[in-house]
């Protein structure tokens, strides 16, 4: 139900957009999802399957802008009756430039802002611990294009989210590595 909300509100988002219709597109993409749990005791990667659908508008062939939802899945790790687990997500705006090579290979690349939401879960022998966190972090992304045409756009990025959560001694970072395609109007 909160991924439904969570489309439906980028939908709205990029419904502007597509009444400019040649320099709007939408994207989905999918790709490896890391996510790095910082705490007292050391530190641990987990990597998953994530995605994320966006919708952007490109005011010059150099600007544009983009809004987007990240889901990093759930990753989860436990031992001897002691775990925890992770599932984050964002939703994001970023400006976006490009540097053309030339008619149909192009390099990327955006900053903005995203709003994470993160429900962490740990556990140990008679104790369950669940809670959720909220945090707006800078994000930053680079990649490459290439046009099949002028409709449909094939992509591959690169993109760090910093610190989605992070309570007293405890962190979690993400980021995510895809592959996509972006339709055009």
């Amino acid at each position: 139900m909160k991924h439904s909300i969570i489309i439906a509100a980028i939908a709205a988002l990029a419904a502007p957009l597509a009444a400019q219709a040649d320099n709007a597109y939408v994207g989905a993409n999918i790709g490896r999802a890391e996510q790095k749990l910082e705490i007292p005791s050391g530190t641990g990667t987990e990597n998953t399957t994530g995605f994320k659908l966006y919708g952007g508008y490109n005011y010059t062939n150099n600007f544009g802008a983009e809004v987007g939802y990240v889901d990093f899945r759930k990753v989860e790790g436990s031992d001897s009756g002691y775990g925890a687990s992770s599932k984050p997500s964002a939703i994001y705006a970023a400006a976006t430039g490009t540097l053309p090579l030339n008619a149909q290979f192009s390099l990327f690349g955006k900053l903005g802002v995203a709003y994470n939401h993160t429900t962490i879960e740990a556990w140990l022998p008679g104790q369950f611990y669940s809670t959720s966190k909220n945090k707006t972090q800078a994000m930053i992304g680079i990649g490459a294009s290439f046009a099949l045409d002028q409709k449909i756009t094939f992509v591959a990025e690169y993109e760090n989210f910093g610190k989605v959560a992070e309570q007293n001694s405890l962190n979690v970072k993400a980021d995510l590595l895809s592959v996509g395609v972006r339709v055009k109007f």
